[in-house]
């Protein structure tokens, strides 16, 4: 085994260690599901042909208990996604990222994104693919002042398009721009400036964008942009979705609104051209549904604060999390056995020791694919470095719907 062979089996052992597998342990174990991955590359192709026809296409939810392989699942989708030329955004909701709040969730996405072949930002990678593709940048260039004649976009963003090309705009202001179509601010005065060294003054209609106006626009642009650039478009992944079970109730509301935004639910507030796979936890529709009785108090709530539209989407998205379209399971004795057999040569590959011949437990109906392969890398070491073989004790985790305000308030200075 070579150093570098035996530092990548080192590293996908930590991964499976800390329950949060990384692609080569995602391309070591690869999902049992047949069924959900020629779904997920069946509506991949459904999503190009919807962006020529401005149609979104309807996402994917995963449903299963904590450690049935939710995140190995969106890691599998994730690789399989890049082999057919997509961007992938892998993220999880969290404090950070919290999905009543779009403008958040999409500048995590854009930081998320993985470009091949390049070590730059997703927007600054586009950006200089589309200068190589000439005929994708006129199309962009033309979609885009269609958009803006419709009020669909602002003129800004034709007008900073326009300048890609130009050479007066110097690499600093490149920069800037990449990091406006990412969701950064950008100060007006500059872009008249540029338009004014450019002799286009008045070219463009320019005045200013409120924020929160900005937010469905850069959603509708980023995967024209990406597929004029040379991708396939923009596939995103959000796990633990569960998070929004914390939440108040208000933000319970408008985070259910945004599901059914990303998930393209709706024709109207769907994205074309992106495609989103959300994981959440088994029991989650329930708790939230049965017990506390969101699908009827939710929608009601929206009204009060005068949003119906979201009251709307929301009715959408919580009629969806009701029939989950796929739900994991737990694994049966071949899989069990074949993930064994992988898993123990991938530890011998990783610290030059062979394993103990030992045999998998037998499956339960209770106990999920998580559980054990951490149990046996946490026998495994024990055996490697203190010559004993331990009894594995394993407890299932309770889900926490409790609500939590702090999950609601952003992050402290330094934090995350």
């Amino acid at each position: 085994m070579s150093a570098e062979g035996a530092f990548e089996a080192r590293s996908a052992i930590e991964a499976l260690r800390a329950g949060v597998p990384n692609r080569p342990a995602i391309r070591l174990l690869a999902s049992a599901d047949s069924s959900l991955a020629e779904e997920f590359q069946k509506r991949l192709r459904t999503c190009r042909l919807g962006l020529r026809d401005e149609r979104p296409v309807d996402g994917i939810i995963i449903a299963g208990a904590f450690g049935a392989g939710k995140s190995h699942q969106l890691g599998f989708l994730a690789e399989l996604a890049r082999q057919e030329n997509w961007i992938v955004s892998l993220l999880p909701i969290s404090k950070e990222t919290p999905l009543f709040d779009p403008a958040k969730l999409f500048a995590a996405a854009v930081r998320a994104a993985i470009v091949p072949d390049a070590n730059d930002d997703l927007m600054t990678a586009a950006m200089q693919r589309l200068g190589e593709q000439h005929n994708g940048y006129d199309n962009l260039a033309l979609w885009t002042g269609k958009e803006v004649q419709s009020d669909r976009l602002a003129p800004l963003f034709a007008a900073l398009l326009w300048l890609l090309p130009k050479g007066n705009v110097q690499p600093d202001d490149l920069a800037q721009i990449a990091r406006f179509f990412g969701g950064g601010k950008l100060n007006l005065s500059q872009v008249k400036r540029w338009l004014k060294e450019a002799g286009a003054s008045k070219l463009f209609p320019l005045s200013p964008v409120r924020a929160r106006d900005l937010i469905p626009q850069r959603l509708r642009f980023t995967p024209r942009l990406l597929t004029a650039a040379g991708f396939a478009g923009w596939c995103i992944l959000l796990d633990e979705v569960e998070l929004i079970g914390r939440y108040s109730r208000l933000q319970r509301g408008k985070s259910y609104s945004e599901l059914a935004r990303w998930l393209g639910m709706d024709e109207k507030t769907g994205i074309p051209g992106m495609l989103t796979v959300a994981a959440i936890t088994e029991d989650f529709a329930a708790e939230m549904f049965d017990n506390k009785g969101d699908h009827e108090k939710v929608p009601p709530l929206l009204e009060q604060h005068g949003l119906p539209q979201q009251a709307t989407l929301a009715e959408r998205a919580i009629t969806r999390l009701k029939r989950e379209d796929y739900r994991l399971h737990s694994p049966d004795e071949r899989h069990v056995r074949q993930a064994f057999s992988k898993i123990r040569s991938l530890y011998e590959d990783a610290y030059g020791w062979h394993p103990l011949a030992t045999e998998p437990v037998p499956p339960q109906a209770t106990r999920f694919m998580r559980q054990y392969v951490k149990s046996w890398i946490i026998a495994w070491d024990i055996q490697r470095l203190y010559g004993e073989n331990p009894h594995i004790a394993i407890d299932a985790i309770e889900s926490d719907y409790s609500e939590s305000g702090g999950l609601e308030q952003p992050p402290d200075e330094g934090e995350g």
